[in-house]
């Protein structure tokens, strides 16, 4: 009997191993054509970005990341993986040091940011996967083969203020007033700078202040001596409001435009500038006409408001998703490859190529603070809104 038992297991024995040996090469056959080769085995189950996200300073970067991350993964992930942020937050003493640990330590495929320019710059160097930026420096991405702008770049910008300022507002003479050090604002006042004067106005003066400075009494003073028809400011909140408030409070008459940088809630939170931001003028890359963003982004982060900073970061995961899809691939090198071949992407705004400076070609436009609020600023006599398209 128990021989009979025996002979029984030894036969199930040898039918089931040969069962799990075929199968086991049906499986074999199924991960081999499915998943690409140089995803690591570790890294299969998610697709790990690297989303370094600002704050409290525009913030709406990361949170654009992940309204595309959530309509992504619901949608099926990215060569069939779920997207998995691994955050860091961005701060300039350790931005390197955070960009190595997510390369290096975490095995992401691409990283979103850092948006500020100055801390880009420093990231660049290091950087041998794709990086995504949501700065926007015209010259980040000559520090790093890796890098690429979301945006439209500062020298772009800067050329379509200069325009607006010299043949819609009539202005002749300016005053810029920037951050000392930062990469971001000073590119921008020597783009300006230089296009404005080539389309015939003069600069009267120029004058810098250091990050948290709230007193702007001598600058303003030398400004205002010279009686400039604009008053450019490249630069951020909490500043900008500062600059803004003292500048009427010493009576100067000058309109106010100013960067991308002024694209961000904390612009209109400081309630005693806010009557003083009135018919100001700033360039942005948010495109008002991208309703299906605007409501999704608007019902994901309740009593948000959509901007071109969060744009950015929707894009920028947008495109990286897009990338790895067409190159069928997590390697670096395919990534980067397959993003610098994008065209006529439409997402938050629209790109139709990458330059060979890896910075997008697309528009960017001028908002009007009406009310106390932007608004897309309209060529007079025209429903055309006024924007300039790159590259620059």
């Amino acid at each position: 009997m128990y021989s009979r038992i025996f002979k029984l297991q030894i036969c199930l024995l040898f039918v089931f191993s040969m069962f799990w040996i075929t199968g086991c090469e049906k499986i074999e056959n199924v991960v081999t054509d499915t998943i690409d080769s140089t995803v690591e085995p570790e890294t299969m189950s998610t697709l790990k970005v690297g989303l370094i996200r600002p704050h409290p300073l525009y913030f709406s970067f990361g949170e654009g990341a992940e309204l595309a991350q959530t309509e992504i993964n619901q949608a099926g992930g990215v060569l069939g993986m779920p997207v998995e942020f691994v955050y860091r937050e961005e701060l300039s003493v350790d931005v390197v040091q955070s960009a190595t640990e997510l390369i290096e330590d975490e095995n992401v495929v691409a990283i979103l940011g850092p948006l500020f320019s100055s801390h880009a710059v420093k990231v660049g160097p290091i950087a041998t996967i794709p990086v995504l930026l949501g700065a926007t420096g015209a010259n980040v991405t000559e520090t790093g083969d890796f890098l690429f702008l979301v945006a439209s770049s500062n020298a772009l910008q800067a050329k379509l203020m200069a325009q607006f300022a010299f043949k819609e507002l009539n202005a002749t003479s300016a005053a810029m007033i920037w951050q000392n050090q930062d990469v971001y604002s000073i590119g921008f006042v020597n783009a300006f700078e230089e296009n404005f004067m080539e389309l015939g106005g003069s600069i009267v003066a120029k004058e810098m202040y250091e990050s948290g400075d709230v007193d702007f009494n001598v600058q303003l003073t030398n400004i205002k001596d010279k009686a400039p028809d604009v008053l450019f400011l490249a630069s951020f909140p909490p500043e900008n409001p500062l600059i803004i408030k003292q500048a009427r409070d010493m009576e100067i008459q000058a309109t106010f435009i100013g960067s991308d940088g002024w694209d961000d809630s904390l612009m209109f939170e400081n309630m005693d500038a806010i009557p003083h931001l009135e018919n100001s003028y700033y360039c942005t890359n948010f495109d008002p006409d991208a309703t299906d963003f605007i409501t999704a982004y608007e019902a994901m982060f309740e009593g948000s408001t959509a901007n071109g900073i969060a744009a950015s970061g929707y894009d920028a995961m947008r495109i990286l998703a897009i990338a790895i899809e067409n190159a069928q691939s997590t390697d670096p090198m395919e990534i980067r490859s397959a993003i610098s071949e994008i065209t006529n992407y439409t997402g938050a705004t629209s790109i139709s190529n990458y330059d060979v400076n890896r910075h997008p070609v697309k528009s960017v436009g001028v908002f009007q603070i009406t009310d106390g609020k932007p608004q897309p600023y309209k060529v007079v006599g025209s429903d055309t809104v006024y924007e300039i398209e790159g590259p620059e």
